[in-house]
């Protein structure tokens, strides 16, 4: 990896970092307020209609985003055919959806769900203006225009949403605020961004470009539906309520595993796909990632399962503690969801689209008919067969990266788990040492279980010489150096 590219890469991770944790923040920040405000209920009802909205968004981009990623020379013809195209599937799927939402509203027994399906629907359309432009500051790592743009329609949709909830507008704080949102970062995307479509349209472009997209339609339509299928099952085995917990469960959960592979998946799939021609240097910076992310990742998964009670009950108040199991096993899962996620982003930037989408497929399907069978015996142990699928992920998602860059499972393994056996112990000795003694204050045990567990870490981390420390001790020092010098 050139010296350019490589600071490149660290400051797309930094301001990728910056958007990603600013717009999950305010996120936070406006879910925290709301769920003291609105009901169980009115989470529901939305992650009722998530799976059909995400579906739909899927055939849109129609996996050509990924394809005009990993294409290296793309000419003004590409992105203007897929601008054209994505409008084109938009206002398709959005006439779909607004016809079939009384049968979607009946299929769940809630009238309502058809008038807030319609209007949800509406997003489809304004987030079709914003792709092409996306991808070209992705694309050549203006991460901070994006970080930006992500941050401020954020904001703007929070505002909307507490303002709508505060004076009685329920469930429909929740749609109007996505919306609002959207249109927001349209409007910012399109300031950033010099590039505008001409009336040029090229089916041999949409055909070469769908040759690799195809397939990546296809691996994101099967990773939707995995994703979503536990709201689509909770709501119609289940109640609204039962769904409101799981969702608020999962939003939590989000906040640092959405932060940490949506800026992995940002920033390295442009950046490997520059690296395909090198293996050696390719591999050399998925064992850096993969290393780095797990010394973050791991300790912080295990953290929140000590501290969930406390940080539930704090947050959202006592009619949320029936989440709080929920949230737990979530972030079981959850410590191995962004390694997979960069095992997965080696065989995309490498072009191998018909092996991702075959690996994806099998394991998609699988997950898909364990979830139907272990929701039979309750929520609870739908969830744990989702954990046990994503160990099972990571075991194949290593050995495709070791026949691909010959960096596989066992290789894998030995980078890290060093770091999972350290994040485990140190949250087993907080949480029954702190046990020990009586301390009722919710907030003071959380604080007292978040120093310690952070000091005991970083503690081991230098000690043991964990690779990951040492490598954001590196990034540190060198932020710190640039600043010395510009100032």
């Amino acid at each position: 990896m050139s010296s350019a590219l490589r600071q490149k890469t660290i400051f797309g991770m930094i301001w990728s970092s910056i958007g990603k944790f600013g717009t999950l923040s305010l996120s936070f920040i406006s879910n925290l307020i709301l769920a003291r405000i609105l009901m169980p209920s009115d989470f529901g009802y939305i992650g009722m209609l998530h799976i059909f909205i995400a579906i739909s968004q899927v055939f849109i981009n129609g996996g050509l985003g990924s394809a005009l990623i990993q294409k290296k020379d793309v000419s003004h013809i590409d992105y203007s055919t897929v601008f054209y195209w994505n409008l084109l599937l938009s206002l398709i799927f959005f006439v779909l959806l607004y016809l079939t939402a009384p049968y979607i509203a009946d299929f769940y027994k809630m009238h309502l769900l058809k008038d807030i399906l319609r209007v949800q629907s509406i997003i489809l359309l304004v987030n079709s203006f914003s792709l092409v432009q996306s991808i070209q500051l992705q694309k050549n790592l203006r991460f901070k225009a994006l970080s930006v743009r992500n941050i401020i329609a954020a904001l703007i949709g929070a505002v909307v949403a507490i303002i709508m909830a505060l004076i009685g507008y329920g469930v429909w704080s929740l749609v109007f605020s996505n919306l609002i949102a959207a249109i927001t970062s349209v409007i910012l995307l399109w300031r950033m961004s010099s590039w505008r479509p001409t009336l040029e349209f090229s089916f041999n472009s949409l055909k070469n470009l769908f040759s690799f997209g195809g397939l990546m339609l296809l691996s994101s339509l099967v990773e939707t539906a995995y994703t979503n299928i536990q709201g689509l099952i909770i709501g119609k085995v289940f109640t609204a309520k039962d769904l409101g917990y799981y969702t608020q469960a999962r939003k939590l959960e989000d906040v640092p595993t959405n932060a940490l592979s949506s800026i992995v998946n940002q920033v390295s799939f442009p950046v490997f796909s520059q690296l395909q021609d090198n293996l050696d240097i390719l591999r050399a910076g998925v064992q850096r990632s993969i290393k780095s992310i797990s010394f973050l990742n791991f300790p912080l998964m295990v953290l929140l399962i000590v501290i969930a009670r406390p940080l539930i009950i704090l947050l959202y108040t006592q009619r949320w503690e029936a989440s709080i199991p929920y949230f737990q096993i979530l972030c079981v899962g959850a410590m191995l969801y962004t390694i997979n996620s960069v095992n997965t982003n080696v065989t995309r930037s490498l072009g191998k689209g018909s092996l991702y989408f075959w690996v994806q497929l099998i394991k998609r399907l699988a997950g898909i008919i364990f979830i139907v069978i272990s929701v039979q015996y309750g929520i609870e142990a739908m969830l744990w067969a989702i954990v046990i699928l994503n160990y099972i992920f990571f075991i194949i998602n290593g050995m495709v990266s070791g026949k691909l860059i010959n960096y596989g499972l066992i290789a894998q393994l030995k980078d890290v788990y060093g770091v999972f056996i350290l994040s485990i112990t140190v949250g087993v000795v907080t949480y029954y040492g702190i046990s020990l003694f009586s301390i009722d204050n919710y907030l003071l045990t959380l604080i007292i279980h978040t120093l310690i567990y952070s000091l005991l870490y970083i503690s081991l981390s230098y000690i043991f010489k964990i690779d990951g420390f040492f490598t954001y001790k590196e990034v540190a020092e060198n932020l710190l150096q640039k600043k010395r010098k510009s100032n």
